[in-house]
């Protein structure tokens, strides 16, 4: 018999082959929304300063505004 071309996952049971679409199926996890008094509020609708809300723009990662335009034709630092 040849080996199968299946990878192999290390179980409580010891070593095992994972046959694709048979693998477990993670549940998402829960959802937790802030309360505010009676109401739960969604994330990013909440009432906040601007101080908080500069704050939040420092820790997103900067992304282009524009795609870049690559010089098709020319060769690296223009020679």
């Amino acid at each position: 018999m040849t080996p199968a071309d299946f990878p192999i996952e290390k179980t409580a049971i010891g070593m095992q082959y994972i046959i694709p679409g048979t693998e477990r199926i993670v549940k998402p996890k829960r959802r937790a929304f802030k309360a505010d008094g009676a109401q739960l509020v969604i994330p990013g609708a909440e009432k906040i300063s601007t101080a908080e809300y500069v704050a939040r723009l420092l820790d997103r990662p900067l992304t282009p505004r524009r795609g870049q335009v690559g010089l098709r034709g020319t060769g690296l630092f223009g020679a």
